[in-house]
């Protein structure tokens, strides 16, 4: 407990057997609940039983809610806890294409038995497996044999499991069976402590004002900010300033020194992406339209904008001057992945302190 707010630690990851996503919170970072999410406690306390009383667990609710945090980090509770070797971590679209390329190379059946038989299974954003029979069959079978077996079993969804979601009712019933969770977007408290903890990992010194004003808690305040992920940027956003602007008052930035500053974070944002996709820098600025540049491109150009609040006009001109309207797709789609997806969350504040921490130009 922190000042009326439940905080559930990230666990440090154990090696695992089988991780199709791997996940690992960052130091010191913690799933802080408020009263409007007070049923975490009784989430981490199920997961520290030995003996599973509720299997499968449910998470459900809207972008930004933290269900992918919250998933990991009991997960990653229980894994510590029990010393779990073999977990498998993964997100529906993966479970669905993992499942596709084992029918094309006739491994279903090795693909089968590692989920058969793991100790944990979380997968994330459920309802992605809409319309996909196979996905869905594949993971109601895996979710039997688990239960069966005593592994705990966590999922999450956009919605409750018996909203019309495209979703089976077989499955449904299957997940209705467990203990389904419903979280609410971070309250006044916990968007709060949420600032302070991004303050502390981005290093950055704010007061109770500026904690306040970013957490949209102050009087007549616009709650800007409501998520956890949103949050994170704002706090970002200080640190990159403290790093590339910090200067005293009376010596303002000059145009060209903002201009130099600018280029500098989309050179650096650029290739951060391109090394982490395995792509070259000519790539990233070239015409390719292949989903892997496409998505390091767009990385890229959301990091640049995050970092400098530069315009669509001005960071398209960075990437062969397309279409402003590609950047702004290409930022509005990785700030949707970001909102919900954890692995992206954490990729996007790796790449924005990486680049923070090279200094100012």
């Amino acid at each position: 407990m922190i000042s009326g707010l439940f905080s559930l630690p990230f666990a440090p990851a154990v090696a695992a057997d089988v991780v199709v996503r791997e996940h690992a919170g960052k130091p010191n970072e913690s799933f802080i609940a408020g009263p409007e999410n007070a049923l975490v406690r009784s989430l981490a306390a199920a997961v520290s039983d030995s003996e599973l009383r509720y299997n499968p667990i449910v998470l459900y609710g809207p972008a930004g809610a933290g269900k992918s945090s919250l998933a990991h980090a009991l997960a990653a509770r229980r894994r510590e806890q029990f010393g779990l070797s073999e977990a498998i971590s993964t997100t529906a679209a993966d479970l669905a294409r993992a499942l596709a390329h084992a029918v094309e190379t006739a491994s279903v059946a090795d693909l089968r038995a590692r989920h058969h038989r793991c100790d944990l299974l979380l997968v994330d954003d459920v309802h992605r497996l809409a319309g996909k029979a196979a996905a869905q069959q594949f993971l109601l079978t895996a979710l039997d044999a688990l239960v069966r077996r005593g592994s705990l079993v966590i999922v999450t969804l956009r919605q409750p499991p018996h909203a019309p979601s495209g979703l089976s009712p077989p499955l449904v019933s299957r997940l209705l069976g467990g203990l389904v969770v419903g979280l609410a977007l971070p309250g006044p408290l916990a968007r709060r402590e949420l600032v302070r903890q991004a303050a502390t990992q981005f290093h950055v010194a704010l007061g109770d004002d500026d904690i306040t004003r970013l957490a949209g808690c102050g009087e007549g305040a616009a709650e800007r900010f409501l998520t956890a992920a949103r949050l994170r940027q704002a706090v970002l956003r200080l640190s990159a300033k403290a790093e590339f602007g910090a200067r005293p008052a009376d010596a303002p930035r000059s145009a060209a020194d903002e201009s130099l500053r600018f280029k500098s974070v989309c050179r650096q944002a650029t290739v951060a992406a391109a090394k982490h996709f395995g792509l070259t820098m000519g790539e990233l600025k070239g015409k390719s339209r292949r989903q892997v540049v496409a998505d390091a491109r767009g990385l890229a150009m959301y990091v640049t904008r995050l970092l400098t609040g530069a315009s669509y006009a001005e960071i398209v001109r960075q990437f062969g001057n397309r279409d402003h309207t590609t950047v702004l797709h290409a930022c509005r789609k990785v700030a949707e992945v970001v909102g919900h997806d954890e692995f992206m969350r954490h990729l996007v504040d790796d790449f924005a302190t990486q680049i923070a921490s090279e200094g100012a130009v």
